[in-house]
């Protein structure tokens, strides 16, 4: 007698983006799809592109980190190409955290809203819900820049004109041999003109 095959169960998560502003979306996804696939789910639901490293990690009603699944080939049993959804949430108890962009640091809480079967003629995962307005991906960068000592000038704030050119004076014919000076113009410069003192047959 052949074995039943399990029935995957379609679990609604809410995943839940760590801003000021409460932004969260609803995906329904099958426990049986992979971690891969929930990620590339999470990023189209909020608008955002792949491209950079992520991570899931198990977790708990003070939603601390436990046990990471990678993009990044730490071993089978924690490769996000491999592992499944129900790996990570197997009850309404469970709790997920999900990392986007080691850099920026995008941070999700992800917790269980329902289990059911799955509807005919319908495609998994389906975004079911959404809330918010997600900010823009690379709207960070500012905070990332000030973190590593770069300044970001205000576009308002004039810049100092620094253009390495001597003040003028008021006299052309001194203010003509500053310029030339400034400019690299080697004419009229001489040892006589060593000093101060020879800015006196100029006057």
């Amino acid at each position: 007698m052949a074995s039943e095959m399990k029935e995957s169960k379609i679990a609604k998560l809410r995943v839940i983006l760590d801003t000021e502003q409460d932004v969260y979306r609803d995906i329904e996804i099958s426990t049986d799809s992979t971690l891969l696939h929930f990620h590339n789910a999470i990023l189209d639901a909020f608008g955002w592109s792949p491209g950079e490293m992520a991570s899931f990690f198990e977790s708990d009603e003070h939603w601390e980190k436990g046990k990471e699944y990678s993009l990044m080939d730490i071993g089978v049993d924690a490769d996000m190409t491999v592992v499944k959804v129900e790996a990570i949430i197997q009850d309404t108890d469970s709790r997920a955290v999900y990392v986007y962009d080691f850099l920026r640091m995008w941070c999700f809480y992800i917790e269980p809203v329902s289990f059911d079967a799955a509807v005919p003629n319908i495609e998994y995962p389906q975004l079911s819900f959404e809330h918010g307005t997600p900010p823009a991906f690379d709207s960070k960068d500012g905070d990332l820049a000030a973190g590593m000592g770069f300044e970001i000038p205000d576009e308002g704030e004039p810049q100092d004109a620094d253009d390495g050119k001597p003040e003028k004076t008021g006299d052309p014919e001194i203010d003509a041999y500053l310029d030339a000076q400034a400019g690299g113009d080697d004419d009229g410069w001489n040892e006589d003109h060593a000093s101060l003192d020879g800015l006196d047959e100029l006057m």
